[in-house]
C-alpha cells in the first residue's frame, strides 16, 4: 500500500503527529532531503514525534519513513489532482472533452486503486482461496454483475464459486457456511439492508471473510479477516454515476484472479485451451 495511504488512514494520531502528517502530504519532495532536526524545526515538533509515528507505520525509523516516501511521491502527485469523481463533466462540454475527461478519471481511479492495494493481503487471500473448497461471494445492485464475470474467470480454470443474488438465497448460503467456505463480500460502506447480518452469521460459522469495501467507516470491518480498498473518492449516492467504484472493483477482483491464477499457471492456461477446444468441436 501506497504510504500516503497508509498517513490517511492512521486514527488515533496526535496534534502533533497530524501536523507532520500535513507537512509530508503538502512537501513530500522536500521531506525525503531533510534531517529528523530540519523536520521537527519545519514542523514546530519534536524529533520524538517523528520516530513515534514510524512506529504507527511500523517502520524502524525515519530513513525507511523517506525510502517509502520517495518510492510513492510520483503515484500520490498523480493521484493528488483538482479531479472531480463525482461530476467530471458538465452538460455544456464537447464530446472530445467527455472523452478526455473520462480517461482522465479512469486513470486517476487505477492510480488510486494501486495506492491502496496491500501486497501482503493480496498474497494471503490468494493463497487461502487457492486451499479452500468453497467460495461464496457476496454483494448486491450493480456489484453483482462484476461477481459473476469474477466467478466466470474462475471457472473458465475449473475453480467454481457460488454467487447468491437474492436476499433470502445469500442469508441461507451464509447459514450453511462453515470453516471449509471462503466468502467475498463486497459493499463500498456496508450499507447493505442485510449485509452486516450475512457478516455476522459468516463470522458465527467461523468463515473466513475478505471484504473489499472503501477506507471510509465501515460496520462490516469488525467481521474481516482480509481487507482489501476500492478507490474511495466517489460520494456514495451524490454523482452521475459510479464510474470509478466500478473499474475500481474490476481492477481489485483481476488482481486477485491474476495472481489465483499464478499458482498453476501452466495448467490453468492447458485448462482454458482444453476446455474451449472442447467447445469448439462438432
Amino acid at each position: 500500500m501506497n504510504i500516503f495511504s497508509k498517513l490517511n488512514k492512521l486514527t488515533n494520531l496526535t496534534e502533533n503527529e497530524k501536523t507532520l502528517v500535513s507537512y509530508m502530504q503538502d512537501n513530500p519532495e522536500s521531506f525525503v532531503k531533510m534531517s529528523a532536526l530540519e523536520i521537527s524545526e519545519a514542523c514546530f515538533i519534536s524529533t520524538s514525534t517523528i520516530y513515534r509515528l514510524c512506529q504507527k507505520l511500523d517502520l524502524t525509523g525515519l530513513s525507511e519513513l523517506k525510502v517509502q516516501v520517495s518510492a510513492s511521491i510520483n503515484e500520490y502527485l498523480k493521484e493528488n489532482n483538482s479531479l472531480d469523481y463525482n461530476y467530471p463533466f458538465n452538460q455544456n462540454e464537447t464530446q472530445n472533452q467527455i472523452i478526455s475527461k473520462m480517461k482522465e478519471l479512469y486513470e486517476q481511479t487505477l492510480v488510486s486503486s494501486l495506492n491502496l492495494i496491500d501486497p501482503e493481503q493480496l498474497k494471503l487471500i490468494s493463497n487461502v482461496l487457492k486451499n479452500t473448497q468453497h467460495i461464496d461471494f457476496y454483494t448486491s445492485a450493480g456489484n453483482i454483475y462484476f461477481a459473476e464475470n469474477f466467478k466466470f474467470q474462475m471457472q473458465e480454470i475449473g475453480t467454481f464459486i457460488n454467487v447468491p443474488i437474492e436476499e433470502y438465497h445469500q442469508l441461507l448460503t451464509a447459514s450453511t457456511s462453515n470453516e471449509n467456505h471462503i466468502a467475498i463480500i463486497v459493499s463500498f460502506e456496508g450499507r447493505g439492508i442485510i449485509i452486516e447480518r450475512i457478516a455476522s452469521i459468516l463470522k458465527t460459522n467461523k468463515t473466513p471473510i475478505i471484504l473489499i469495501s472503501s477506507t471510509n467507516e465501515n460496520s462490516l470491518t469488525k467481521y474481516a479477516n482480509y481487507h482489501l480498498y476500492l478507490s474511495s473518492n466517489e460520494n456514495h449516492f451524490n454523482k452521475i454515476s459510479s464510474f470509478s467504484t466500478r473499474l475500481s472493483l474490476l481492477y481489485i477482483l483481476d488482481c486477485i484472479y491474476t495472481c489465483y491464477f499464478k499458482f498453476n499457471y501452466d495448467k490453468n492456461v492447458q485448462y482454458k485451451l482444453d476446455a474451449y477446444k472442447q467447445l469448439s468441436e462438432k
